[in-house]
């Protein structure tokens, strides 16, 4: 059974793809029906914020149901190097490249990140951990889980970043001239702060209480995510993008699954 947490999440991605494909990819609608350009002003930032807020909620949510508080100390720890490694580089360009947000996101801390943006690495780097959880499954701190994990984490931005920042203005690089319309550097810093973030993850021993958690619920909340930048750029006929989030992320999927899965259920399945 699909975890009804995800629903209100998966309902607010599919009404901003009908969106985007209706008005955003096809702007000579906005001429033919005046009413949707004012929608269209409001949508932008209402669902881009809602959409974080309900994906937040549903992992916190199912968090405290399940693990109690032992995931506060990653909250913070993720949260904060998160929003340190983005302070940096809106500041000084380090480590993703030269680049800044615009208002969509709201309330911007010392005026540069959005408060939002912290919250999702929290919740993409739980996610994109526990895909992994289960293909490495040692029981104890694992540098190749660490970095597998930041790889999984990675690779939502391969779509997510040609997405916010081409097809939608949410936030914009001074020189987009890189493979995906970034810069090079950003691929490398979003390693960095994933390889980081997993670290914490390791360090606070994620692998044991993440076992608590419902056997799909991350998984399958992971793909909820990726599912708008995905689609935008589907939509958008963005290839390469695309492509290269099935290169790296179906050899990963297919990984085996460690010797501990006696206590993971398998992706596919629908319970423990």
């Amino acid at each position: 059974m699909f975890p009804l947490a995800l629903l209100p999440l998966v309902g607010v991605n599919l009404l901003s793809l009908i969106g985007f494909a209706t008005f955003a990819a096809n702007p000579d609608y906005l001429k033919m029906f005046p009413w949707a350009e004012p929608i269209m002003e409001v949508s932008y930032p209402l669902f881009s914020r809602l959409q974080i807020l309900l994906a937040f909620g549903a992992v916190i949510f199912t968090l405290n149901k399940n693990c109690s508080k032992v995931w506060v100390k990653s909250f913070f720890a993720i949260t904060l190097t998160s929003l340190l490694s983005e302070l940096i580089g809106t500041s000084f360009g380090i480590p993703f490249g030269a680049y800044g947000y615009s208002s969509l996101l709201g309330y911007k801390v010392l005026g540069k990140v959005p408060w939002l943006i912290p919250l999702s690495w929290f919740y993409m780097s739980l996610a994109s951990f526990d895909l992994i959880r289960a293909r490495i499954s040692a029981q104890s701190f694992s540098l190749k889980r660490i970095f597998v994990a930041a790889i999984v984490l990675l690779v939502w931005d391969l779509v997510l970043d040609p997405a916010m920042s081409q097809l939608a203005p949410f936030w914009y690089w001074q020189n987009p001239e890189g493979l995906l319309g970034t810069p090079n550097s950003n691929l490398i810093g979003w390693l960095v702060t994933g390889l980081a973030l997993m670290t914490w993850l390791e360090f606070f021993k994620a692998y044991q209480w993440l076992e608590k958690m419902p056997a799909r619920f991350l998984k399958l909340f992971y793909f909820a995510n990726l599912m708008l930048p995905l689609g935008m750029c589907l939509l958008s006929q963005l290839w390469l993008p695309v492509i290269l989030v099935a290169i790296v992320l179906l050899p990963i999927l297919f990984l085996p699954m460690g010797n501990s899965m006696a206590r993971s259920a398998p992706f596919h399945e629908t319970a423990r």
